[in-house]
């Protein structure tokens, strides 16, 4: 655990400063071409609803693929950060309008004209931002713990493992790394998708998702 967590942060400090370092033109244009790979996945698994995060500084920016589900009738769900610093609450968005500065400056749903979703929803699939990402469904977040969290309380509300949405990382290719350090508790990813590919971490079948 000790040396995972030394690992996790040195590999945090490196992958945040490369991040940064991608030129703002070229974040753009990878994060459209992410964004309609993502969106031809939800036409693949035939979602319905999704949970999304809200791109912050240069994170892949997710607004083409909310406006595509807003535009296609896919319902779009955001996290909000409560005040306790451990939960993340989706709220259903419908508009840029109902988003404010939130926690760690993220926008996140504003709860005064926001609609909270329902104690038992499961979207049909969640995508999750990240600092790096391997082909096996690791994943290294920013350490707080509100999506291995926010994994562990969907998995309250299906019948098994096997019913849990798509788990998906959003990233840039360059945020790949050959394996990264994980825990007993994280989540891992099914998918990685980023300018390029989806990769497929094989940690459950895609027949699950087929249509």
């Amino acid at each position: 655990m000790e040396r995972n967590n030394g690992e996790k942060h040195e590999l945090r400090i490196t992958m945040k400063r490369n991040r940064e370092a991608i030129e703002a033109v070229q974040r753009i244009s990878w994060s459209q071409a992410a964004c309609e790979r993502i969106s031809n996945l939800l036409v693949e698994i035939g979602a319905s609803s999704v949970m999304v995060y809200v791109g912050l500084r240069s994170e892949l920016d997710t607004t083409a693929l909310i406006e595509h589900c807003w535009r296609s009738g896919i319902a779009v769900a955001a996290p909000r950060c409560e005040p306790d610093g451990i939960t993340m609450t989706p709220y259903w968005i419908r508009s840029w309008d109902e988003l404010m500065p939130g926690a760690f400056g993220i926008r996140e749903p504003n709860p005064a004209v926001a609609v909270k979703c329902e104690e038992t929803f499961v979207p049909d699939a969640v995508f999750v931002p990240g600092l790096a990402f391997d082909q096996e469904g690791g994943r290294l977040g920013y350490g707080a713990g509100f999506y291995d969290r926010y994994y562990d309380r969907l998995l309250k509300l299906v019948s098994s493992e096997g019913d849990m949405p798509l788990w998906a990382g959003c990233c840039y290719e360059t945020q790949l790394v050959s394996a990264v350090p994980m825990d007993s508790h994280d989540a891992r990813m099914d998918a990685v998708v980023t300018e390029q590919h989806v990769y497929w971490s094989g940690r459950r079948s895609r027949s699950r998702w087929n249509r």
